[in-house]
């Protein structure tokens, strides 16, 4: 995953397929998004021709193989593929810059045979401009722009994107360059980016444009003597400033600016995860925690909001805020401006967009829904940055209310496009009505699960509007916890006492309802039926309410170790190498808890391990002084250790260098990984290292 703070980004798989995006990764793709990991499409593409014997190859594993091996590495900002085929040795360093909205290609050259070698490079990239290539195609326009030497296209009907002038150049001088806009001359009716038309069957690209053609194809050819050395950059992007585009090529076309791009990423990277480091003594969790994991939390979470299992684009209430607070001890000025970029994103109720689309002109597109636990996260994250910075000031900054439709009776969400309130409150305010609006109990005294908590799977328990969180009581308990004195600074007497004779009954309420003998409930069903209880037919225990008990002070006394002990006799599965979420799973219960009962049994978060939850575990026995024990489950979940031997990596089968959402936890996927990169285990991750184990 390659991006910037300019949401522009760039996916790319080990066989050189990539994927480019600008200003929303979902809404406004350049070329398509593909989720398949077994064909992994091309929709960008890139070959070499031997202009003399005919034959074209890809300098990267695809989507034509050359022959001999190629390696691969990715790192921090770049991804790097070397290749050696007929006497020509070949690297290529995808990347894209901080500064620009593009991705750019470097590929270099050596003629290692004793003639010379007359070569064509092509660069062929599927044009979208928009989300689905089907939608866009017929509105694209697309020209050769002389002065900025660069192909060019438009969508006009990409609605709040229309402004934007995609364009495909190359930066480096060529003996000629040619370009193309049709597909199907390029590429071929019925053909595939494995066999492409125009390579087998033309000298020469055609340099036709116009309109409802959805190709940036660019050839260039140059020779190259006995020994010679040559280099090819490629860049495809867009920007909101047509006439500026010259300007902007030159700059990278100067000599040198691509190699100085590069090596400015390489720097931030440097310098941003050098900001807080972590020493356990366990080197596969310190590579992750130092390095690859707060690159996953930035890049991939806050910037790109994207990857193969999942292509969002859009910003999660509750998923960014907590990515952003992870990565406090790196930049806390990212951390105060997701809170404030969030509080933006609250009706006047009090609730919040589940998640929302940003767009250019500040607008947000979003669903409205009755989860319990998205708004309680905005004073959790501000409390915390509090404690953390000692900037209170922040509770000072005006920021507006949106105002919307409300959710009819029976209606669980609505996709809407909110309206400004007219109205705006300190953050203060947004807080306090996120605190006040969840102040409501059911009958067992705790909080109305809603739709869904924080498992969103379980979407149904309460949705009648009954149904009650023990978890969500625990999480609460915690908030009210935090905020008290902060109501007491600012001389708010009534609603601090209001808050804190509440809290009062949460923890009576969880001690006493919530607790079932040996470890906490998890939730009542609409029907008063429990979940997490020994009197449950599934989903006796869930790892979620025993981590948060003792994470947030619920559990007191002999309760914190029997709640660890019970984690560990029936959730912590070190036969795998995994902590599950919930044991037995969900399948034969004529309960309904919702759509986590669509999971196979033992599958994602129906009884294999979340890795959320599975850290929390980790931070719960370290909070509870038992940091060896914490330590030793940080490293049996490390995907480095999951993938360690071969037998191993064939077992996880998943990225070794980045955290998953999801091992599975049955037969024939026990310990499977999946989702990885886009999740926010990864600042979790670090946080459990940095202040639970380290």
């Amino acid at each position: 995953m390659l991006a910037n703070a300019h949401n522009s980004g760039c996916i790319v798989t080990e066989s050189g397929a990539l994927h480019t995006f600008v200003q929303n990764s979902r809404e406004h793709r350049l070329p398509p998004w593909h989720n398949d990991p077994v064909i992994d499409p091309h929709g960008e593409a890139f070959y070499i021709r031997d202009e003399d014997a005919g034959l074209y190859w890809s300098p990267m594993p695809g989507p034509v193989s050359g022959a001999g091996d190629y390696e691969v590495r990715h790192g921090l900002g770049y991804s790097h593929f070397q290749h050696i085929s007929t006497d020509l040795e070949q690297r290529s360093t995808v990347f894209v810059p901080l500064d620009v909205t593009c991705r750019i290609v470097r590929i270099e050259l050596r003629n290692l045979a004793d003639q010379p070698r007359r070569l064509s490079v092509f660069n062929v990239n599927h044009l979208v401009l928009g989300a689905v290539p089907k939608d866009t195609a017929p509105h694209l326009e697309t020209a050769w722009d002389a002065s900025a030497h660069a192909l060019v296209a438009r969508n006009p009907q990409a609605g709040a994107f229309a402004g934007g002038t995609a364009y495909a150049a190359l930066l480096s001088p060529a003996e000629a360059v040619y370009h193309s806009s049709d597909r199907a001359r390029v590429i071929g009716q019925s053909r595939s980016a494995a066999n492409p038309y125009a390579l087998e069957h033309s000298a020469t690209l055609d340099g036709r444009t116009g309109k409802s053609l959805d190709c940036a194809a660019l050839q260039a050819h140059i020779t190259l003597e006995p020994g010679d050395v040559r280099t090819l950059s490629f860049v495809l992007g867009e920007t909101n400033d047509a006439a500026g585009l010259a300007t902007l090529l030159n700059d990278l076309r100067h000599p040198g600016a691509v190699d100085a791009a590069l090596a400015q990423v390489q720097a931030f990277w440097q310098d941003f995860t050098a900001q807080a480091q972590v020493h356990t003594g366990k080197p596969e969790v310190d590579i992750l925690v130092n390095h690859w994991l707060p690159y996953q939390a930035l890049v991939c979470r806050i910037w790109a909001r994207t990857a193969y299992y999942q292509s969002g684009g859009a910003f999660g209430f509750r998923d960014q805020l907590q990515d952003a607070l992870n990565l406090i001890r790196h930049d806390a000025k990212l951390t105060r401006q997701q809170i404030l970029l969030n509080a933006a994103n609250q009706f006047v109720e009090g609730d919040v967009l589940h998640w929302w689309h940003p767009y250019p002109d500040g607008s947000s597109r979003g669903i409205r829904t009755r989860f319990s636990d998205d708004l309680l996260w905005m004073p959790y994250a501000t409390a915390k940055y509090i404690q953390h910075t000692g900037e209170s000031s922040i509770l000072d900054e005006q920021v507006r209310y949106l105002s919307g439709a409300l959710l009819e009776e029976g209606e669980d969400e609505r996709f809407m496009v909110p309206t400004e309130s007219g109205t705006q409150g300190d953050l203060y305010d947004h807080c306090c009505r996120t605190l006040d609006r969840s102040l409501k109990t059911g009958a067992h005294g705790l909080p109305l699960m809603g739709t869904g908590d924080w498992n969103d799977g379980m979407n149904r328990v309460g949705r009648e509007g009954k149904g009650e969180s023990v978890w969500v009581g625990m999480f609460l308990y915690a908030i009210l916890g935090d905020f008290i004195p902060l109501c007491e600074a600012r001389r708010d007497i009534a609603r601090a006492e209001k808050y804190r004779a509440h809290r009062a009954k949460l923890f009576e309420a969880l001690n006493t309802e919530g607790w079932d003998g040996d470890w906490y409930r998890r939730a009542w069903y609409d029907n008063g039926a429990v979940l997490g209880s020994k009197t449950s037919d599934e989903c006796q225990i869930d790892t979620l309410a025993q981590a948060w008990a003792v994470l947030t002070g619920t559990a007191t006394g002999e309760r914190v170790e029997q709640v660890l002990s019970a984690m560990d006799a029936r959730l912590i599965d070190k036969d795998v190498g995994i902590i599950r979420l919930l044991t037995p799973a969900f399948d034969q219960t004529p309960h309904d808890p919702g759509y986590i009962k669509g999971y196979v049994a033992g599958v994602r978060e129906n009884g294999g391990q979340y890795t959320h939850a599975a850290l929390w575990a980790v931070m719960a026995f370290a909070q509870a002084g038992r940091k060896d024990k914490a330590l030793e489950l940080l490293s049996m979940i490390s995907p480095i250790r999951h993938a360690a031997t071969q037998q191993g990596a064939e077992r996880y089968m998943t990225e070794p260098y980045v955290i998953a959402a999801d091992v599975y936890g049955v037969e024939p996927h026990n310990g499977r990984g999946g989702w990885t990169w886009y999740t926010g285990s990864a600042g979790w991750m670090m946080t459990a290292a940095a202040n639970s184990v380290a």
